[in-house]
């Protein structure tokens, strides 16, 4: 790009950003004479269930204040709570969580004293009930609290029971069935009397549990080093290395898998961000000093595969030197991770704050992993003091929304207080999201006003140019001798284009888990999403006694979509293409189908262009027989452990059809997997119709269980079915 393109294309960026910049009423005054309200281990600040967005601090007294507003703009809400926090300590943090029947969860005020927990009295209540135990065992030294929220809507809770240099990590589960919380581990990670882990954790969107801590030697924090990883796959039950083998437990020092090698005395911070893409691949977010130099740099350790990266992202000029106990005054705040990852792309986003950039909130984007070239922008125009970045989750998982804990702050080193009066307390939003003419990769709005549009910084592999929105995966529109006659390219974000797509609704076929409902599927990112779920609500249909199977089940426990085209899209011969990774899980069953339009099952004839269940992707092709609902069956298997890409199922494939008068031949990535002359789909029925020779309209589900789709044993909730895009080609007429 030249250099009048290039300028006019910033100052495009920052008009577009200076619009979307949009201050409104800060939620609160909060303390400010150091970081408690502010410091990056709070999980959570901010969090949302359904359409209410939760927040919490201190107030100027040290009370605890809740607050909430209904998404996307209403107004806050605040209540002061009863509780008071010695917040002149900045360990003491705010942790904050609302379950899956919306009942908000606290815990707040630790450093190696006895629990403080308390829960909402009500659904969506602010008013909160008296102080608790959870297990009322191993909870007189507790640091560090943190919630997170399964899929299911249970929650996960971590501690440190001890002190720094000899803690160990302690993990319960609330169950929302019994509104009780169990322990899972007294120790899951043991220091041995010698050192404690500083871990930090999350859960995917398939509710995989993933953590990774340094090891601290004493209370010194010069004595950081190495940084372990460990994951469950089944809720907390048992524990694994990224490579699938079991841990023997507790965890020890000997015994972790080591995701990077970093020696003491390297600057390297405890308590950062971990995160996750959609095929469950893990991302740690931390700082230190490379060897040979003196300058820290945020760093970001990474699975590619089968085996760890780290990529240095900051090019820092400044040097400082971490050592001593209680809570440092540093010139960077330890950093918070999102990543993002579609076509095959991963983008990844770090929140920071740095001297540097004179403690602004900052962001640094990577729009694409493969060719690690950062760009920063600043989130605020002025400094947030000693503030470390803290999110909401959950909005950020469901919709895509960063929703950011913003407050300016102070910290005297050593638990040293700054002379700060109270803050505003802001929530600030962002979102990747593509502005006109393509000038921007993301758009800003805020509840802040000091949010401010791209500005730059020093480093060579860093610039000021706006990121630019992922676009779709190059794959060919046209082929000689087809032309497109209809497509879906899933690019408006929103329900499905009702120009194109129908929903079925309710227990449908196959004796499936899972409820029928539009709400299981959305359009975001330029994919279209279905998505499973667990659920647990009565049946509207249910009859008891009824010989009917969708009647006779009093409860709703999965729920998923199911779109067609019927009556809005049919074709009759063409290429069909589909692009879409699904997941291959136990018990799940997504597709990618057509049914002609006249006649009853089979006879109106069935082509399964994808299906998978039970670990094989099949490819068929059903016409009528003379027993009625009875199909002939011409289908084609394999194993997708045939595969030789370990992580086929993390990746998007193509599917497709050929179909004229001739034959049906059906295809996964470019391997003909099913060829099926018309002459075999003849109905058996003696009426002599071929249901290959109507139109047929296609759909697009995903199911669950059934006569077909096997046990979901050890699947976890929600997954995706994600769809690229959906086309059709023909031969032109002659």
């Amino acid at each position: 790009m030249n250099h009048p393109a290039r300028l006019l294309l910033a100052l495009l960026t920052i008009c577009l950003l200076t619009v979307a910049a949009v201050a409104q009423t800060p939620v609160g005054l909060g303390w400010a004479k150091n970081n408690v309200n502010g410091a990056v281990f709070r999980k959570n600040s901010v969090v949302t269930h359904q359409r209410e967005q939760y927040t919490a601090y201190y107030d100027s007294l040290g009370y605890v204040v809740l607050a909430k507003r209904r998404l996307p703009a209403g107004a806050w809400q605040t209540q002061r709570t009863p509780y008071q926090g010695n917040v002149k300590d900045a360990h003491n943090v705010i942790s904050l969580m609302v379950d899956g029947a919306g009942f908000v969860h606290l815990s707040f005020d630790h450093h190696n004293n006895p629990l403080r927990y308390c829960r909402g009295k009500a659904a969506g209540s602010l008013e909160m009930g008296p102080l608790e135990p959870m297990l009322g065992t191993r909870e007189q030294k507790v640091t560090y609290p943190e919630f997170h929220r399964f899929p299911s809507g249970d929650l996960l809770f971590l501690y440190r029971d001890g002190g720094s240099g000899n803690g160990n990590l302690v993990l319960n589960r609330y169950e929302l069935k019994t509104r009780h919380w169990t322990r899972l581990y007294d120790v899951l990670i043991d220091g041995e009397g010698q050192r404690n882990a500083y871990w930090q954790a999350c859960i995917d969107a398939r509710g995989t549990i993933h953590v990774s801590w340094v090891w601290r030697e004493s209370p010194d924090v010069a004595s950081n080093h190495d940084m372990a990883y460990a994951r469950s796959m089944d809720g907390g039950r048992t524990w694994q290395r990224s490579t699938g083998e079991a841990y023997q437990l507790p965890i020890t020092a000997a015994s972790a898998e080591y995701a990077a090698r970093i020696p003491q005395n390297s600057e390297l911070i405890n308590q950062t961000s971990i995160t996750a893409d959609a095929a469950g691949q893990p991302y740690i977010a931390t700082y230190w000093r490379p060897q040979g130099t003196q300058v820290p740099q945020y760093q970001l350790i990474y699975l590619d595969g089968r085996s760890w990266k780290t990529l240095q992202i900051s090019q820092r000029s400044t040097p400082f030197s971490l050592s001593g106990a209680g809570t440092k005054k540093i010139p960077i705040a330890r950093p918070q991770l999102l990543v993002t990852s579609q076509k095959g792309r991963t983008a990844a986003y770090l929140i920071f704050r740095d001297a540097e950039r004179q403690d602004r909130a900052s962001l640094s984007i990577c729009p694409d992993l493969r060719q690690p070239q950062w760009r920063i922008t600043d989130l605020t125009t002025s400094s947030v003091g000693n503030w470390e970045p803290s999110y909401d989750t959950e909005r950020w998982r469901r919709d895509g929304v960063l929703s950011l804990f913003v407050q300016r702050t102070g910290q005297g080193d050593g638990e040293r207080l700054e002379n700060l009066p109270a803050q505003p307390v802001y929530i600030q939003e962002w979102q990747p999201t593509s502005a006109p003419t393509g000038a921007a990769g993301w758009s800003l709005s805020s509840t802040d006003p000091t949010a401010a549009p791209a500005s730059g910084a020093a480093g060579a592999t860093t610039t000021t140019e706006a990121t630019q929105p992922l676009t779709k995966t190059a794959t060919p529109t046209s082929y000689p001798g087809w032309n497109l006659v209809w497509a879906d390219e899933f690019n408006q974000d929103g329900r499905p284009d009702p120009q194109n797509w129908q929903f079925e609704n309710g227990f449908v076929r196959n004796h499936e888990l899972q409820w029928y409902q539009p709400d299981n599927a959305r359009v975001a990112d330029g994919l279209l999403v279905i998505e499973a779920r667990q659920e647990n609500r009565p049946n509207p249909d249910y009859q008891p006694g009824s010989p009917d199977w969708r009647r006779s089940r009093p409860t709703i426990e999965y729920t998923a979509s199911s779109l067609n085209t019927s009556g809005r899209q049919q074709f009759q011969f063409g290429r069909f293409e589909m692009r879409a990774r699904i997941d291959a899980r136990s018990g799940l069953w997504p597709a990618f189908w057509t049914l002609g339009v006249k006649g009853e099952w089979p006879s109106n004839g069935e082509i399964d262009i994808m299906e998978f269940y039970r670990g094989k992707v099949l490819a068929n092709v059903a016409s009528g027989t003379a027993k009625r609902y009875s199909a002939k069956w011409h289908s084609e298997t394999k194993p997708v452990a045939d595969f030789p890409d370990p992580a086929w199922a993390s990746k998007f494939h193509v599917w497709r059809m050929d179909w004229d008068a001739q034959a049906i031949r059906l295809y996964l990535d470019d391997e003909l997997l099913n060829e099926t002359p018309l002459t075999q789909t003849v109905n058996q029925d003696g009426t002599g119709l071929n249901p290959m020779l109507q139109p047929h309209y296609l759909l697009l589900n995903l199911a669950l269980g059934g006569d077909n789709g096997g046990p979901l044993t050890g699947t976890t909730f929600p997954n995706r079915y994600e769809v690229d895009y959906v086309r059709v080609y023909q031969r032109p007429t002659r």
